[in-house]
Formats: C-alpha cells, structure tokens, sequence
C-alpha cells in the first residue's frame, strides 16, 4: 500500500487520460492547498494554465489557455507575488518575445507586465518593499543581459546595472 512518511496515502493527480497530453511546470500556490501547471497537447499548438487541488487531486480550474498555429512553449512556472497571495507572474511569449503577465488566482488577465522587442530571461526575485520584480532582459541589447527592477503595479522599469554587457545577479 502506497503511504506518505507521515502515515497518510498519497493524493494523485486526476488528469484523466493522459495519452497525447503533457503536464509541465509545477507550482505550488503559496498556502500548498493548490498545485498551478500547464498542459499542452501533442502537436504543441495549444496550452492550459490548470490548478488542481493538492489535497483531493481534483482539477479546480482552467485559468488561462493559449493557441498558436506552429507551437506554444511554455518554459516556466508561475511566480506569485511575496505580497499578495491572489496574484503570480506568468511567462508567454504570445506577442512573439518571452515577457512577464501579471494574473489573478481567479484566471483574470491583469495586464502585460512586460513588452517590447526584447525578451525576459530570468526572474532573479522580488522586493516586496518596492513591489518589484527584479528581472534579467536583453532589452539594451541582443547582445548583452542586464537587470533591471520592474514595478509591478505601474509597469515602469529601473535600471538595477551599468548597462553595459552581461550581468546576473543574486537577491540578499
């Protein structure tokens, strides 16, 4: 018999048939009562923003679905905002670059946090004293990778480097 180390049995996903399906991108909801993913079908054409319930394995909802003629792709999980449990960050690249959206757990488009000709290549963390996203783009250049801190209730965006080449960085 299948049993967790605390003596409980285990709760399963119910996805259903899975044939043709896949299921990427796991987060936790920041009270661990919800798991967010997405599901993409086969031909990678069409994608899911699920939530099911952590504790049942139900699926609660669809939050957000996504088509694209030749290929949908997403890469990363959703973030959820230090400072407000109800919103997450999550990453498309529906208007052709990767960029930031920001959502509410209801499945209510808040606004496209981040745009541009430029892509956003990693989210290094948050300042919930500022409300920023702290992000990583190549929107100077192609050819360089700075930081920048992105207000997330007004859009606007800092400079956190010196402009110049490639940065990463690491959050105290």
């Amino acid at each position: 018999s299948d049993v967790t180390p605390e003596g409980k049995a285990p709760v399963y996903l119910d996805f259903g048939d899975v044939t043709d399906r896949y299921f990427t991108n796991i987060a936790w909801s920041p009270d661990s009562k919800e798991i967010y993913l997405f599901e993409v079908n086969r031909d990678q054409t069409d994608a899911s923003l699920d939530v099911y319930s952590a504790e049942t394995g139900e699926k609660l909802r669809t939050l957000y679905t996504e088509h694209h003629d030749k290929y949908v792709e997403p890469q990363h999980p959703v973030s959820f905002l230090p400072w407000d449990d109800s919103q997450f960050l999550m990453w498309s690249q529906k208007d052709g670059y990767q960029h930031l959206y920001l959502m509410d757990t209801n499945g209510k488009m808040i606004k496209q946090l981040t745009s541009g000709q430029w892509i956003v290549d990693e989210i290094v963390g948050f300042c919930p004293k500022t409300k920023s996203v702290i992000i990583r783009s190549n929107e100077i250049s192609p050819l360089q990778m700075n930081l920048f801190a992105v207000n997330v209730k007004n859009g606007k965006r800092k400079l956190l480097d010196n402009g110049i080449g490639v940065h990463s960085g690491k959050l105290s």
